[in-house]
């Protein structure tokens, strides 16, 4: 089978990844600390151990893997949206 005769797998449906889930609940400042944790294409954002660790610490249960799925659009918040 070729490549070119595979399917697109179908987007996945439910609910968001960990971080997904905390960009949902966070507001105001929090929101906003979050995100520049993060960072984005333009501005490198923190480690991925130090977010989690600064997650864990405030009792946000996120994973470790799932702050670099989210950022690489390989969670399911990207697979939601495609």
């Amino acid at each position: 089978m070729a490549l070119a005769d595979k399917k697109a797998p179908p987007a996945m449906h439910g609910l968001p990844c960990s971080i997904g889930e905390l960009l949902n609940t966070l507001e105001g400042e929090e929101l906003a600390a979050f995100k520049t944790m993060l960072g984005t294409p333009e501005k490198r954002g923190w480690p991925a151990t130090a977010i989690w660790q600064a997650c864990r610490d405030e009792g946000h249960d996120i994973g470790l893997q799932s702050v670099n799925r989210h950022r690489g659009g390989k969670c399911r918040c990207a697979k939601a949206s495609a």
